[in-house]
């Protein structure tokens, strides 16, 4: 009898580490046919079937809702049914290294004596070459850090409080925001944007070109301002700052379908027509549910806007392998004024600079003779 087969939680995009459970189509130790949709998955970037790769009986044990890691066996396939499932860290398990794994040379001793210290197997190291002891404490941190996000979703001491029932989508912006915060030193700067002269840029847009949003003006006045600033247009890591060689600027949609950032691609090259069209085009999909994993990725930039929410003044998040994101807000009763707000990694930026961004952002929003 063959051993059973893992189906791995598959990675549907570079940046995605973990995914959330949405729903079980199957029963446990039920039978299933290859290519039969076994799960769905929600990651921060889309939502996802997994199928059977093969037919026979399947089993899990994680229930709905639990946070997943990326190359790891979500469930087992197996020819009979109630056959175990191998156990992490044991010879049984589909993926844990061998003596013979390291003597073809994928994987140094060290690192073979700690993976089976630690019980990590070889579906946890997916993309990864040469395999060192650097690579498996890396993998053990991360194991450890989505155990305890897991122990604290399932377990609670609060004896007077009840759970709050969190989408999927909601429970991976939270695991994502916070392996992102442990790291970003965030600051923040604001500017105050005349209500009148922006209304006057919009009305001689329109004239020109046809109606235009806020948003949609902001999106490209972003855009054509950030070529000029490569700290904000760029992210952190490994101990320094990185840009990114074009300007790609996504914009956060929450309208009861969950939260998404459609990005519009290449804006500093587009048009204020091409760009407000991107922008309608991104959101009817969004409301279609057709936002493909093409339309919320690759974004090097973020724009928030709560000004349809009459909310005056907010911090908005940055988003993982950004340095900055910028929030618009509603006009400050009788100011005539409303408020733009700029949150940015400290580590790559700072508040001189991002004040001088924001002020020539001002000064293209008020213009008087608007580009097209």
């Amino acid at each position: 009898m063959a051993e059973p087969s893992p189906v791995l939680v598959p990675q549907m995009n570079v940046n995605d580490d973990h995914a959330v459970i949405v729903a079980w189509h199957v029963p446990t130790g039920s039978s299933v046919t290859a290519g039969q949709v076994i799960a769905t998955l929600e990651t921060t970037k889309a939502v996802f079937d997994v199928s059977a790769d093969r037919g026979g009986f399947v089993a899990y044990t994680e229930p709905v809702k639990s946070i997943v890691a990326v190359g790891v066996p979500l469930a087992w396939i197996s020819d009979e049914a109630n056959t175990p499932m191998p156990s992490a860290g044991t010879q049984e398990s589909a993926g844990v290294l061998s003596n013979e794994t390291v003597g073809m040379g994928r994987v140094t001793r060290k690192a073979l004596r700690r993976m089976r210290e630690l019980g990590l197997e070889t579906s946890e190291f997916q993309g990864t070459g040469r395999i060192d002891a650097a690579n498996v404490e890396r993998i053990a941190v991360g194991r450890m850090r989505l155990v305890q996000l897991s122990s604290n979703m399932r377990t609670s001491t609060h004896d007077e409080c009840d759970p709050i029932d969190e989408s999927p989508s909601k429970l991976m912006e939270a695991l994502r925001l916070s392996e992102t915060y442990r790291a970003v030193v965030p600051s923040l700067v604001a500017v105050s944007v005349s209500s009148e002269l922006t209304q006057a840029h919009l009305r001689n847009l329109a004239e020109a070109i046809g109606p235009i949003t806020y948003l949609e003006l902001v999106l490209r006045e972003v855009a054509l301002v950030l070529s000029d600033y490569p700290d904000l247009n760029g992210y952190f890591a490994e101990g320094r700052g990185w840009r990114y060689r074009q300007v790609s600027i996504g914009f956060a949609v929450n309208a009861g379908k969950g939260l998404r950032v459609p990005v519009v691609r290449r804006a500093a090259e587009l048009s204020q027509l091409e760009v407000a069209r991107a922008v309608r085009d991104l959101t009817l999909r969004y409301f279609r549910g057709e936002l493909a994993m093409q339309d919320v990725t690759g974004g090097t930039f973020t724009v928030t806007d709560l000004s349809g929410e009459g909310v005056t003044n907010f911090v908005p998040v940055i988003n993982e392998r950004q340095a900055a994101i910028l929030g618009l807000c509603a006009e400050r009763p009788g100011t005539g004024h409303r408020d733009v707000v700029l949150c940015f990694d400290h580590r790559i930026s700072d508040g001189t600079r991002g004040g001088a961004f924001l002020g020539e952002l001002r000064e293209r929003l008020e213009r008087a003779d608007p580009e097209n």
